[in-house]
């Protein structure tokens, strides 16, 4: 759709307005939820942030050539670690079940997957010979790119589906590691004693979209009323509308399972503080964070906290219940208990002394530790 109106920010103007500007000019209220936006920053088929990485490339870069760090990207300890867990809670809670079945969601390059079945190779464990990792990746092109990735350097382990439906098996373990926080949300506003949305409508004049609030829809009034009194004014948080239909999704993985969700966020208490009174959408581009959620549209990743308490009830609705809810310091540190017991007495080797760094990282208070929280839901006493 051809537009006239004021002179284009040459960083900013890409296909993605054009594509925002034709969904609000169709829209009779003249505004688009954020998470419409949201979703067409991220996950636009050709023009999205995650649906290529730079230069056209099949994955976002990760790590220091990419926006952002995570776990994954630290190095190898962070799934060596999780193959620990892994194959613990196999030998106990699941009583050495077969066939066993790790499922995936959300695995970018399938790096962890790699990483965690690495680890069981180097630990020994039986829980290769029937083990299957199910990769989950719904998007076609980004599937057809992790196929032709581990079809170049295969593990007989690995499958890539497209599904979840397609990932269930009677048991396993689900695992996601800053999966949720890239979930498009709705913004939500306390004004004049009353909650409103903001939305996305289109500044002609300065060709650019900006925030429009509108009447809170009816599927928000449960939620904001449960929230309960003294926000202040201007207040605005956040709610993610697909949240409990992936849960019921997730949920129905496995009929004995576990349930690992690894992010960055906050129960509910403190998650809706009224200090906190900007909300958690970020958006991070070249390791540097921004307010703006317009800017370098499908250039920028758009990120938000997951209510884990939100998560919980959920997934309480499907007849799963709450394990534990930690942070990444005490998950991994039980994790890395054995392994950290056999380095006792010994002088570590040149790669032992790169995992203890590593593992110095993902656990240290300041840095990742105590960022990163771990949800653990369970089905049937696993």
């Amino acid at each position: 759709m051809h537009r006239n109106q004021g002179t284009p920010d040459a960083s900013q103007d890409t296909p993605l307005f054009d594509l925002v500007f034709q969904r609000i000019s169709e829209s009779p209220g003249g505004g688009v939820p954020f998470s419409d936006w949201m979703a067409l920053a991220l996950y636009h088929p050709e023009h999205g942030y995650y649906s290529r990485g730079r230069d056209g490339g099949s994955f976002r870069e990760i790590g220091c050539r990419g926006d952002f760090y995570t776990s994954v990207s630290v190095g190898e300890t962070f799934g060596f670690l999780l193959a620990h867990r892994i194959a613990s809670e196999w030998e106990t809670g699941f009583a050495r079940g077969r066939p066993f079945v790790v499922v995936e969601q959300g695995g970018h390059d399938g790096q962890l997957a790699r990483d965690i079945l690495a680890g069981l190779r180097e630990l020994g464990s039986p829980l290769l010979e029937t083990l299957e990792y199910r990769l989950v990746e719904p998007r076609e092109e980004l599937r057809k790119s992790l196929e032709s990735h581990f079809s170049a350097n295969p593990d007989p382990a690995i499958r890539v589906v497209s599904s979840l439906r397609e990932a269930s098996a009677p048991i396993g373990i689900f695992l996601c590691n800053e999966l949720l926080d890239a979930f498009p949300v709705d913004l939500l506003l306390f004004e004049d004693g009353l909650w409103h949305e903001r939305q996305v409508g289109w500044n002609a004049a300065a060709h650019h979209p900006e925030f429009v609030t509108r009447p809170l829809r009816p599927e928000w009034t449960d939620f904001v009323a449960a929230l309960g009194a003294g926000f202040p004014e201007g207040y605005g948080t956040e709610i993610c509308p697909m949240l409990d239909e992936w849960v019921a999704e997730v949920a129905a993985l496995f009929t004995r399972g576990l349930w690992w969700i690894i992010d960055y966020g906050y129960e509910r208490a403190d998650y809706y503080l009224p200090r906190r009174s900007s909300g958690t959408l970020r958006g991070y581009r070249g390791h540097r964070s921004t307010e703006d959620p317009f800017a370098h549209p499908g250039k920028q990743d758009l990120t938000c906290h997951v209510d884990f308490t939100r998560v919980e009830e959920a997934a309480v609705r499907t007849g799963l219940s709450r394990r534990a809810f930690t942070d990444q310091h005490h998950f991994l540190m039980e994790a890395a208990r054995p392994w950290l017991l056999s380095l006792e007495g010994r002088t570590p080797e040149a790669s032992t002394a790169k995992r203890l760094r590593q593992f110095q990282t993902l656990t240290h208070p300041s840095l990742m530790g105590q960022q990163f929280k771990v949800m653990e839901l369970t089905r049937n006493g696993s």
